[in-house]
């Protein structure tokens, strides 16, 4: 089967749709010795194809240096290139790894990837432009048109299905992998990354875009209300480069409450994660919706315990390995964060369970399933 490869997110630095999609297709290369793929790419900056074992697959790369924004405006106004034309080839099958502006040829099967929908039940939680860009991908016309729709979790399975409710039989659920470099076995370059990063002898751990949706400004205010009640002087990292709707973050952060103890380390590259994990005292992901909470996974990998929200996909991604808080309410998680630092016992029953659900996840067996899946 000839797989063709929306790949036009690969150029940038690695976010949740990035490591999902280079993840999958590393370990798609890696067991599928019968299938090919080519990955597609446009604009001023192209996907990095050497950051992809070719493995016993086959894999070709194609970019097309058109600028996106010309791009964009040929695919909406006149219908045309498609992915097919871009690429110079009639592949088996695309597919689309998330939401983008493109135009689908036909006779080929399309899978599309579905993370979340919060672009559609939250729209108030992106910026204008952002809203307009998701306006742009017209998802409910690639939903439909989709012959396969991936989504990793149940819930959000039953949110598409609750939006589109004539998709439902197309629907899978495939649950993201965790990567095997996230363990809680120290590495001889541990102090050379906490060294560069400059991170604090002691830190509580947040991963993800600094944007309203990850639940940033209410993290910073529990963590300033737990140091104030338990005078504990412990820090904050936060882990990720700024999104949109970030002018509250920005102001919170630059209050004179949070100097010298809350950590803005950018993008992390990915080498230097497994540092980052393992070494803190506790991830925080109150995040207010998310379609699968990958930084979980990850943490719980590393060893390192995990404070999370009781929406419905961080909640099914955790299970019972987590601390669960109301994200809305700082207190609640500030009381969390007592209840976990001042237990050694707590501390070392999360470490256990999450190094237990973590190995019930594997981009091996996503791979195989998503492939499956897609041939169908």
């Amino acid at each position: 089967m000839q797989v063709l490869v929306n790949a036009r997110h690969l150029a940038n630095p690695s976010t949740g749709v990035g490591e999902y999609t280079t993840q999958l297709l590393r370990a798609a290369f890696a067991i599928d010795p019968e299938d090919s793929f080519t990955l597609l790419s446009t604009g001023s900056r192209s996907a990095d194809p050497l950051m992809l074992p070719l493995g016993k697959g086959e894999l070709a790369h194609v970019h097309r240096r058109i600028p996106n924004l010309l791009l964009n405006a040929s695919v909406l106004l006149m219908g045309r290139p498609t992915l097919s034309d871009l690429a110079h080839e009639r592949p088996d099958a695309i597919w689309l790894p998330n939401l983008d502006i493109v135009e689908v040829p036909d006779g080929a099967r399309t899978a599309l990837t579905i993370h979340d929908l919060s672009w559609y039940l939250f729209p108030e939680l992106y910026s204008r432009k952002m809203r307009a860009w998701h306006a742009a991908c017209r998802p409910e016309r690639l939903i439909k048109r989709a012959d396969v729709l991936l989504v990793p979790s149940k819930s959000t399975a039953e949110a598409l299905a609750a939006a589109f409710p004539s998709v439902s039989p197309r629907i899978t659920v495939i649950p993201h992998g965790v990567d095997r470099r996230f363990s809680p076995n120290q590495e001889p370059s541990d102090h050379g990354w906490k060294s560069k990063l400059k991170l604090p002898s002691r830190y509580l751990l947040f991963v993800g875009t600094l944007e309203p949706r990850k639940n940033v400004t209410r993290i910073i205010d529990a963590v300033a209300q737990y140091r104030e009640r338990s005078g504990d002087p412990i820090h904050l990292a936060l882990a990720g480069g700024f999104g949109w709707n970030n002018r509250d973050i920005r102001r919170r952060l630059v209050r004179p409450d949070v100097q010298g103890w809350v950590h803005v380390l950018g993008y992390v590259p990915s080498e230097a994660r497994p540092t980052l994990y393992r070494h803190a005292q506790a991830l925080l992901w109150p995040s207010l919706y998310e379609g699968f909470g990958l930084p979980i996974l990850e943490a719980m990998a590393s060893g390192t315990p995990v404070i999370a929200s009781v929406s419905p996909g961080v909640a099914e991604t955790a299970g019972e390995a987590a601390v669960l808080v109301d994200p809305l309410i700082p207190s609640d998680i500030a009381d969390a964060l007592g209840q976990l630092l001042g237990s050694g016992s707590l501390q070392m029953r999360l470490k256990e369970a999450g190094l237990r659900r973590a190995a019930d996840f594997s981009w091996e067996v996503a791979a195989r399933e998503t492939l499956q899946t897609i041939r169908g």
